[in-house]
């Protein structure tokens, strides 16, 4: 037999074979077997991928893919079905109708596409009917997200109005439904919590210190988190700082708050200006000298909230060290395609020390009515004074005169 002079080519290998599942393919290629899916205009993705000569990852690389392929079948988009109504609304409607076209925003609306076309998308939009909504309503509450599930509906509500408009339905089926209801987790922060972690973030790296400064700069100016974690420089004026209200409803104009200069204002704003190891546009970058995205900051907080807590907490600190130890495991079990099942059970957000910046303006507002400051509402700044006091008030003492 003559001696081969040279290595055959790719193409020889690229075989394509059924995996049993519609659409789904396995590929063997030179050095890997790759399992791909073609979607029904054309377009493939590579789902899962192994080693040619490790049997055990080839049969876990098939599985993940098979699961995969059913997900993405689960929730594919059908002519005439609610899936297509729902894409409909996402692709016509949805960017001119939400105010909110930030890539957070956009992110949590795709969540509820997604949920509410993997429950409603099967189905024809003549089949709905209002127990159909109750039933996603009891499903996502045994879940564990009863209030989320109310946000689903509210936003399904939405688009079968425009369906009632198109005349894809005739009467929208989910108006005025019984939601959910679920107790407020109320958590009351006092003043001392928020300088204690200021302090000792002062004396941390560069992220730990970031976000107590960040902390007291919300405690001082009442800001929103979403007005405090992308706070440009250009909103530091000679009156004081200002910022344009992160939360309005469609079609009210803009409200633009400015904080008077204190003498802690301007401590904890010029501590946040020097001693940066990146230049920056705004008040609380990351290592980039980019605003934080809010994943991004909450991922730094909670470690900085454990750093805090646990200086004071053996036990506090031996989660910390797990937790570090099981995302080491999933970074790692990501990169061989075999991640890490279950769960750990974490008690940080029970601890009495613990807060988050969505905590800390209700305690600025609060701190303002007990003083009964004259600028109390100006300093909420809600258009209806309502809210300041069924949201925002925790005073657990009102305390008044007597009539004479």
């Amino acid at each position: 037999m003559p001696r081969r002079t040279s290595k055959p080519s790719p193409e020889a290998h690229q075989i394509n074979e059924s995996t049993g599942i519609d659409r789904l393919y396995k590929r063997r290629g030179v050095r890997k077997i790759s399992f791909w899916y073609k979607y029904p205009d054309g377009r493939t993705e590579t789902l899962t991928t192994a080693p040619r000569t490790d049997r055990h990852a080839i049969a876990t690389a098939e599985r993940s893919a098979k699961r995969k392929a059913l997900d993405i079948q689960a929730g594919q988009i059908l002519a005439g079905s609610v899936a297509d109504m729902i894409d409909r609304f996402r692709t016509d409607v949805a960017p001119t109708h939400f105010r909110d076209q930030s890539a957070e925003g956009l992110s949590v609306r795709t969540g509820a596409y997604e949920r509410l076309t993997k429950f409603f998308g099967r189905m024809s939009p003549s089949a709905l009917e209002t127990f159909h909504g109750y039933q996603y309503l009891d499903t996502r509450a045994k879940a564990g997200a009863p209030i989320g599930a109310n946000k689903d509906m509210a936003l399904m509500q939405t688009i079968c109005n425009y369906a009632v408009r198109w005349g894809v339905i005739k009467a929208n089926p989910f108006v005025g439904m019984m939601l959910n209801k679920a107790e407020k987790d109320v958590r009351t922060v006092e003043r001392a919590q928020v300088v204690r972690f200021y302090l000792w973030a002062l004396r941390q790296e560069q992220a730990y210190r970031t976000m107590g400064l960040a902390a007291m700069f919300c405690y001082l100016t009442g800001f929103r988190a979403a007005e405090v974690r992308p706070f440009h420089l250009s909103g530091i004026t000679d009156d004081g700082v200002k910022v344009v209200g992160a939360k309005r409803k469609k079609g009210e104009a803009e409200t633009v708050k400015l904080r008077s200069w204190s003498t802690r204002l301007r401590v904890v704003v010029e501590r946040a200006k020097r001693d940066r190891k990146v230049d920056s546009l705004f008040l609380f970058p990351n290592r980039r000298g980019q605003p934080y995205s809010k994943s991004g900051w909450g991922s730094v907080w909670q470690d900085a909230m454990y750093a805090y807590i646990g200086a004071r907490d053996p036990a506090i600190a031996k989660e910390f060290e797990v937790k570090k130890m099981r995302e080491a495991a999933q970074r790692i079990g990501r990169r061989v395609n075999n991640p890490v099942r279950g769960g750990i059970e974490l008690h940080l957000t029970d601890h009495a020390e613990y807060f988050s910046m969505l905590d800390i303006r209700p305690a600025a507002i609060t701190a303002k009515l007990e003083s009964r400051d004259a600028d109390a509402y100006d300093f909420a700044a809600h258009a209806n004074p309502g809210t300041t006091h069924r949201h925002y008030d925790r005073r657990k003492v009102k305390k008044a005169s007597a009539t004479e």
